[in-house]
């Protein structure tokens, strides 16, 4: 589960991060608007959104969560006397809040309770329910290897977006991967002959890789 704390005090922040690791999470720290939304260029279960923040309020960048897919969990993080704040979070769309001094086994409970909620993925006539790794498309259940799974994932996360063949070898296979761009089209080609979603909506860019077109 890959949670962003969005924190400006650093003793605060390393606080949370040290916890939340220990208890599972992966967890990256931003300490600014401006450094969370570059850390939102890759997918979060969850975000942990401070009030205030040293470049504006918190949850100005509600919206841009909310607009994510797959949609991260949000949870902002008040001081006590920020009532209004709280209030206008959740109206905005925030899922839930936590007043500080945070308490870190209800910030656990919360967390695992909030993402529990999204495991599911929809897109068009696809589900993916996350932990278990089933994947319905069309009404049946479509059977995938690991990797075949996990470029689906990819896929999904970043629909809309024209994604590189070798981004997708570094973030699908990773660095280490000892192959070529080859390797990619072979399993863009699987899904495609497996995932009628995928042969419809998956698009070859020209000179760049793919795109996963919106329903």
């Amino acid at each position: 589960m890959n949670v962003l704390v969005v924190e400006d005090e650093p003793k605060l922040a390393d606080g949370l991060a040290r916890f939340l690791t220990y208890a599972g999470f992966y967890v990256s720290v931003a300490g600014t608007l401006a450094e969370a939304k570059r850390q939102l260029e890759q997918p979060f279960d969850a975000v942990l959104l401070d009030v205030r923040l040293p470049d504006g309020e918190g949850w100005t960048l509600i919206p841009k969560l909310k607009a994510l897919k797959p949609r991260p969990a949000i949870i902002l993080a008040t001081a006590r006397g920020e009532a209004d704040d709280r209030v206008f979070g959740l109206e905005l769309g925030a899922d839930d809040y936590l007043v500080k001094p945070i308490v870190l086994k209800e910030l656990e409970i919360r967390l695992k309770r909030l993402v529990k909620q999204t495991d599911e993925i929809s897109f068009g006539d696809m589900t993916v329910d996350a932990r278990s790794r089933i994947v319905i498309d069309a009404g049946q259940v479509i059977r995938m290897t690991n990797k075949e799974y996990e470029l689906l994932l990819y896929f999904l996360k970043h629909s809309g977006e024209a994604l590189d063949r070798n981004r997708l070898l570094d973030e699908v296979w990773d660095y280490t991967f000892a192959g070529d761009t080859r390797t990619v089209d072979t399993h863009v080609k699987q899904l495609r002959d497996k995932s009628p979603t995928m042969k419809r909506q998956l698009k070859t860019v020209h000179r760049v890789g793919y795109r996963l077109e919106e329903v």
